[in-house]
């Protein structure tokens, strides 16, 4: 499978509300007829009582004997009883408010972290679809490698932060739910325009287009990074972040980012 992404996203430094759309062009290179696609939304797992929650609460529940021969509890340890007890304003979450196919709403029924979409027109071996998607998200608290204020004290640090399609393979769709393990995803081309607070620094998946842009009047920047063929985008911002850059060779430039 193919995928296009056009993610506008907006991100308030002090709700730590991130509202965004996406536009995508998702081309169907399998053999099979598709009367459904699927999204990720990772972020629905940080609330008290998700699918991983549980899970890591009764993994806590059963002993193991460590190397040195004391009985630890068998669960992740960035995990632990963390979800359970994160406040309203805390957690994390997203919320698709509607997908759009040329004009029309396409039906939404969500699973969690997953979100089947019922097609208002079949998608045929080899044939291609545009969506609108409009989202609304909340940076949860770091737990694990996503969210805000982080222990090395990172003010965001963005994996998992969108809509993301589930890939279909072989074996048909991948909807996992989001417990563990997560990085299956569909290759394509990303242009992503991130707007913030101008006393912050983003350093993203792919390359900055927009080196020299200034902030307008409310004291908004916008950031457009730019990445082709890759399976995800990533990004991380803090207000005091500092950046080093060396070209390595021609056509190759590294980019550190630091507190």
């Amino acid at each position: 499978q193919h995928i296009i992404y056009n993610i506008k996203a907006g991100l308030d430094v002090n709700t730590n509300i991130l509202k965004g759309s996406e536009e995508i062009v998702y081309d169907n290179n399998s053999p099979d007829t598709l009367k459904k696609v699927y999204f990720h939304l990772y972020w629905n797992a940080f609330q008290p009582n998700s699918s991983m929650d549980i899970r890591s609460r009764e993994l806590g529940k059963t002993m193991l004997t460590s190397r040195r021969g004391d009985q630890v509890p068998d669960w992740d340890g960035r995990v632990k009883d963390r979800i359970q007890k994160l406040n309203p304003n805390e957690i994390g979450y997203q919320k698709v408010s509607s997908i759009t196919i040329n004009g029309k709403a396409q039906t939404l029924i969500e699973h969690e972290t997953i979100l089947e979409v019922q097609l208002t027109q079949l998608l045929l071996p080899k044939g291609s679809i545009r969506m609108n998607v409009q989202f609304e998200a909340q940076v949860p608290q770091q737990v694990r490698r996503s969210g805000r204020d982080n222990a090395e004290g990172v003010r965001y640090s963005m994996s998992q932060w969108y809509p993301k399609m589930v890939e279909y393979d072989y074996q048909g769709w991948n909807t996992n739910p989001y417990i563990a393990r997560e990085f299956h995803g569909v290759w394509g081309n990303y242009d992503v325009t991130l707007q913030l607070d101008q006393n912050y620094m983003v350093a993203a998946t792919g390359v900055l287009q927009n080196p020299t842009a200034t902030a307008n009047a409310a004291g908004i920047k916008s950031w457009n990074f730019k990445g082709n063929n890759i399976h995800d985008f990533v990004w991380a911002a803090d207000n005091h972040y500092k950046h080093l850059s060396k070209e390595a060779r021609k056509g190759l430039t590294l980019h550190v980012y630091y507190k």
